[in-house]
């Protein structure tokens, strides 16, 4: 069955298949960074649905006085869930590495099981030349593409934007009196809020204490009635 399998070249096809797979997703994810460090570059401006969420949380986070204190996890948060054609790029990432290790696990399993089975030398050669120029291959278009480089840059553009940018333009405005007025505002709702939960709890406990009061009243006159009717 193996030596089938190695004379028909299948693992050869799948071989080539994963590679090919393996350079399709690290072109998404090339593809992918590429529009976001354009965006990063202008995000006062720009469309991009991840500046655009990152930005509107950011004043969110702002307006109800909460803040952001470590603006660098913040950033990487959102970019870990940054998703390209549904899937998250940092997961296509991971997979074009998994590819790599595959394509040479396979190029080595060929070898050794075209040895095992008595293969010729030449197709022997064949398994472990294209599992050599399949890795080789896939590593130059990591190099080419060089992920992490543009990633830094689109979480240096982030970062200065928030701190040196947008949290300058939120303190402006909202920590004048329009600012102000809000955050109070929020915060009268807050007291607002714990009041109501007072009083209710305060109502019950009253309603409680009235209850019991009342059982007690009716268990005294139920013991006037039987001690009534002993006496006489």
């Amino acid at each position: 069955m193996l030596a089938e399998i190695l004379r028909g070249q299948m693992v050869l096809y799948a071989m080539g298949a994963l590679c090919l797979l393996g350079v399709i997703s690290k072109l998404i994810v090339w593809i992918s960074y590429k529009r976001l460090v354009k965006a990063s570059n202008h995000i006062a401006s720009s469309n991009h649905s991840l500046t655009r969420q990152l930005k509107l949380k950011f004043e969110n986070c702002y307006k109800l006085n909460l803040g952001v204190q470590n603006v660098p996890v913040f950033v990487d948060k959102y970019l870990q869930k940054y998703k390209a054609m549904g899937i998250r790029v940092h997961t296509l990432n991971r997979f074009f590495v998994a590819v790599i290790l595959l394509e040479a696990l396979l190029g080595v399993a060929g070898c050794l099981g075209g040895f095992w089975q008595g293969l010729s030398l030449q197709q022997i050669t064949l398994y472990a030349a294209l599992g050599f120029i399949s890795v080789l291959f896939m590593l130059f278009v990591d190099s080419l593409c060089d992920i992490e480089d543009k990633r830094e840059m689109v979480v240096t553009n982030l970062q200065d934007y928030l701190d040196n940018v947008l949290t300058n333009r939120l303190q402006h405005e909202y920590d004048g009196g329009e600012g102000q007025e809000l955050m109070a505002k929020t915060e009268a709702a807050k007291l607002m809020e714990r009041g109501e939960a007072q009083t209710a709890a305060t109502k019950l406990k009253i309603k409680k204490t009235k209850k019991a009061k009342k059982s007690s009243d009716e268990e005294e006159e139920v013991i006037r009635e039987i001690l009534r009717e002993f006496l006489t």
